[in-house]
């Protein structure tokens, strides 16, 4: 390397400028490459890990005696976007990461560009299940007036396909109607590392959260007066008093469930969005040569806090939803059972309306 540095026409070019340059290139792969060897098996094992523990939430709640509620279609369809990111980052890791610098081995760039495309359009697909679940419960809460029909479930279901499709939709168009870009050459994705549609997507993010954070304040605001406006009435209607206590404490419990849910997916994805708009190409953040440990460290911070949520949202759906508890228990009662121990079986466990 150093004859070749020595041996070579520079015709004009600083020299000793390349040499500095060239050298912090080869120190950045060799570091990428001894940590890449460390890191991405863990983050490997992780993501596997926490599919299994979504495919138990599904499991529990397709099996367990749930009424099927749109808010139960909803936390499915949301724990369906927790195994696809889970996924969608392994992926990612072994194929954009792995291969190409670890095992030095040529990646197609149309694939890579599709595994980043599917990437941050689950990270939107996701913020998108949180916004229709917020919306239900204000809808249902604030508004108890309104009836309940037989073809809820089947609305949300509905609203839950175009929170998957819409923001594929818009990126595969995206990268197709840029000429000599996107798919049409994948050696040149300058849309997707443009600033402009970066804090597009960062914004968007920023700005579904607020209105999340919007109709929950609302919520706990209005569910706190009717407790208080509850427990002040006249104990000669004391039925119709704790009928109506229960019912809110029903309404509280499952408003603080979505609020626990909403912080695990804020704090899996906020690192994730506010790294993805530091790193345009044109925002002149970490984009010296010499800033390549900083991304490191960011990025691993990124997919730690990404596979933290996907491992949240279980532990908070078994903490807080009896059903999912039971089968849980059930499930690691029977590999007791299979390895020797004693399997109790539950008889008629509770049924709740999430």
């Amino acid at each position: 390397m150093q004859e070749w540095l020595d041996g070579a026409e520079w015709n004009g070019w600083d020299e000793q400028k390349f040499r500095e340059e060239f050298m912090e290139e080869i120190k950045a792969r060799i570091f990428r490459m001894e940590m890449y060897k460390i890191v991405i098996p863990m983050f490997l094992t992780a993501s596997i890990l926490a599919i299994l523990a979504n495919l138990v939430v599904i499991a529990a709640l397709r099996s367990a005696k749930v009424i099927r509620t749109a808010t139960v279609v909803l936390i499915l369809s949301l724990t369906f976007s927790d195994i696809w990111t889970s996924i969608v980052v392994s992926l990612s890791l072994l194929y954009n990461s792995y291969m190409p610098i670890v095992l030095e081995a040529d990646v197609n760039p149309c694939i890579s560009l599709t595994l980043e495309l599917l990437r941050t359009g689950g990270m939107i697909s996701a913020t998108l299940h949180l916004l229709l679940i917020a919306l239900h419960h204000f809808v249902g809460i604030a508004r108890p007036q309104t009836p309940r029909s037989a073809g809820q479930d089947r609305r949300a279901l509905f609203a839950c396909l175009i929170a998957w499709i819409a923001p594929f939709s818009v990126l595969l168009f995206l990268s197709l109607g840029i000429k000599g870009q996107g798919y049409w050459n994948c050696q040149h994705v300058d849309f997707y590392h443009s600033r402009l549609f970066r804090l597009f997507v960062s914004f968007l993010l920023v700005a579904i959260f607020l209105l999340i954070t919007s109709f929950y304040i609302c919520l706990l605001v209005k569910l706190r007066a009717n407790r208080k406006r509850f427990s002040n009435k006249n104990e000669s209607i004391y039925g119709q008093r704790k009928s109506s206590l229960e019912k809110n404490r029903r309404e509280m419990r499952t408003t603080v469930t979505a609020i626990l849910i909403c912080a695990s997916f804020f704090l899996g994805w906020a690192p994730a969005a506010i790294l993805f708009a530091l790193t345009c190409e044109d925002c002149g953040v970490l984009l010296d040569r010499k800033s390549f440990r900083a991304i490191f460290l960011l990025s691993c911070l990124q997919l730690a806090f990404i596979l933290l949520k996907s491992f949240l949202n279980p532990l908070i759906y078994s903490l807080r939803v009896p059903d999912v508890d039971t089968q849980v228990r059930l499930f690691r009662r029977k590999l007791q059972n299979s390895f020797g121990g004693t399997f109790i079986r539950l008889r008629n466990p509770p049924t709740v309306e999430l």
